[in-house]
């Protein structure tokens, strides 16, 4: 029975990989570039327009009653917290709605055999709701992490950058060849300060303002290290201070904010240790304290 089982299982796989070689020689490249070239001569290529799966007129209403049409304030939240987090696809909106309405509509068809099997009909439609409550506001939750996550990672990146601006300053360098080396020497360590370093190069070669590439990179970023650089690189190079003197001074500055900031967590520990203290660590030293004499007494009592 096995051996028969595994025979045909071979030979129907054998006779898709050889079917699956046979198309893949019939259409090959240069067959699939000549039948290119051919049609092309013959008839000019035609624009493919968009697929529209649902009306124009009633996708427009329904963006205006939700206020998601390109222009609301809602989408462009989402849009900047989601290059926050470093998702700069135009995609990246319908995406997240589209995984918002999915997990709100999934979660709770997944968890329905759970729901009504175990739980009394009473609580089957708040559970029913909280699953779509948490399906809705889950993507939520992990756009937040993500975005905190990368300006955790780009504040503690920056000290450095700020000591490579230095030296590249005063090596002879402009700002703007300075903040493409920098970019690139932080490809390894710090990819996203790197990243968003190299869009302001970006920015600035394609003909924007220094001063405005540096306003996007503090709204880019959303990290107030970062907007206090851009705002100090901005006024050296407005009222043309030493650039290097300043980048030194700000360096020192915000290398004695991080130590206060570290300082700061250090004083609150004790604090944070009192409720696991009080709540695992002292009943189970007062159980391995007093358990043996609690014992003996009880059995002296007997």
């Amino acid at each position: 029975m096995v051996f028969y089982a595994v025979l045909i299982g071979l030979s129907v796989s054998s006779a898709v990989i050889f079917a699956g070689l046979l198309l893949q020689r019939l259409t090959s490249r240069t067959r699939r570039r000549l039948k290119a070239e051919t049609r092309s001569e013959i008839t000019p290529p035609r624009k493919e327009k968009p697929k529209e799966y649902l009306p124009p007129a009633l996708v427009e209403k329904c963006e205006k009653k939700l206020g998601i049409n390109q222009g609301s304030t809602k989408v462009k939240e989402l849009r900047k917290a989601l290059i926050r987090a470093g998702i700069y696809s135009e995609k990246g909106v319908p995406v997240f709605l589209g995984f918002k309405l999915g997990l709100a509509l999934g979660l709770p068809i997944l968890a329905l055999p759970l729901v009504l099997g175990l739980l009394p009909v009473a609580l089957k439609a708040p559970a029913f709701l909280g699953l779509m409550l948490v399906g809705y506001f889950l993507p939520n939750f992990v756009l937040n992490r993500l975005v905190e996550r990368r300006q955790r990672r780009i504040q503690e990146g920056l000290p450095d950058a700020l000591d490579l601006l230095v030296v590249c300053v005063e090596a002879g360098q402009g700002l703007n060849a300075a903040l493409k080396r920098v970019g690139e020497d932080l490809k390894l360590s710090n990819p996203a300060l790197s990243h968003e370093l190299s869009l302001v190069n970006l920015e600035i070669n394609a003909g924007l303002e220094r001063e405005a590439a540096l306003r996007n990179l503090a709204e880019r970023t959303g990290v107030e290290d970062v907007a206090s650089l851009c705002s100090m690189l901005i006024q050296s190079d407005r009222f043309g201070t030493s650039l290097s003197r300043a980048l030194k001074v700000h360096s020192e500055m915000l290398r004695t904010t991080r130590r206060q900031r570290l300082e700061e967590l250090a004083a609150k520990t004790p604090v944070k240790l009192v409720f696991p203290l009080l709540l695992f660590i002292f009943p189970a030293l007062m159980v391995v304290i007093i358990g043996p004499a609690a014992i003996r007494i009880m059995e002296n009592l007997k």
